[in-house]
């Protein structure tokens, strides 16, 4: 559970979503899955804590969803928002 966002934008490649979430993970650690990655505050393993943020890559753009109500959850959105729009027009809303 958590707060979620859509962040619309026209992504070339799948490499240049996976690309904004490396670079927004500066400061944390970055698990990538299938179709997205999640965020943690710490080294601690994956099965032992939820994580911060978690991000799906869809085809119009990524779904973050803020799974702490923390400085770090807020600051990864941000950082997202800010990559993302170096490619382009941005369009955020509240799911």
């Amino acid at each position: 559970m958590g707060v979620e966002y859509r962040i619309t934008i026209a992504l070339p490649t799948r490499a240049t979503a996976e690309a904004i979430l490396t670079k927004a993970a500066r400061g944390c650690r970055l698990e990538m899955e299938n179709a997205g990655g999640s965020f943690y505050s710490s080294e601690t393993s994956a099965s032992e804590k939820w994580p911060e943020a978690s991000v799906d890559i869809e085809a119009d753009g990524l779904v973050i969803c803020l799974h702490a109500n923390s400085d770090l959850s807020r600051q990864i959105f941000g950082r997202i928002v800010q990559l993302a729009a170096g490619e382009g027009v941005v369009t955020v809303e509240e799911l």
